[in-house]
């Protein structure tokens, strides 16, 4: 029952997003209310992905409660966001809409990781009771949340640098967004490493995985906030 519920709230999603771009004459991702709605999209379609493959679907409860997170904020976005409105000329750009998107999957990804990651760290006795969900299944379907949202975020910030390049002039330029941006791309990677080659499992590379989601959310969340308190420069919208 569960899954068909999220199976419909996933389709509903969609068809509101595709009727949003078809009446705006773009992809939705235009300010952060469009880009956070796609955020809650790509975690709700990594967790049914790897679902297919899962033993066990209890999980979903803390996956999905990652995208509850996440779409409370788009909820709470100014409604001049939400009103439609035309790309302004630096975002009619195909290597901006690959950079968004890409980006959009890898943040996904890694949300499904974080929700798993907060399962491991020891709540699921106590939701579970005796009844609890195998370790080696969440720390595999962990691993694999993980390798999917890296080379997702790995071509976001190639592409990034790409449409940075055609737009301002330059690949990189420390921008408060791209620093985080790399700071998050470097903690993911200090993840994999841990895992092939020192054998970390269990909950020191659960940690690792919240804490890398923390950085999503602060590259994405934080950030602009940041940049709006301390007035740091940035061409970054959102």
């Amino acid at each position: 029952v569960a899954t068909g519920l999220t199976i419909v709230a996933w389709v509903m999603l969609t068809g509101g997003l595709v009727k949003r771009g078809l009446a705006s004459g773009h992809w939705p991702l235009a300010n952060r209310y469009e880009f956070t709605l796609c955020f809650v999209w790509a975690i709700v379609t990594t967790y049914l992905l790897l679902e297919a493959s899962w033993r066990e679907r209890r999980v979903g409860s803390f996956v999905l409660a990652v995208a509850l997170l996440v779409a409370t904020y788009a909820v709470t976005r100014p409604s001049v966001e939400k009103a439609l409105m035309p790309l302004p000329p630096a975002l009619r750009s195909a290597w901006l809409q690959v950079h968004v998107l890409t980006a959009m999957a890898g943040y996904g990804a890694f949300g499904v990781a974080a929700g798993l990651g907060v399962m491991q760290l020891g709540l699921r006795n106590r939701v579970f009771g005796k009844n609890p969900v195998s370790e080696g299944e969440i720390e595999r379907t962990m691993e694999q949340a993980v390798a999917l949202g890296f080379p997702w975020l790995t071509l976001g910030i190639l592409t990034g640098a790409i449409w940075a390049q055609n737009a301002w002039g330059r690949y990189w330029g420390w921008d408060p967004k791209e620093t985080w941006a790399l700071i998050t791309w470097l903690w993911y990677l200090l993840l994999l490493h841990v895992r092939a080659l020192r054998g970390w499992r269990g909950r020191r590379s659960a940690a690792l995985a919240v804490i890398g989601f923390g950085l999503v959310l602060f590259t994405f969340v934080g950030v602009p906030w940041l940049v709006r308190t301390v007035r740091l420069e940035s061409l970054h919208g959102y």
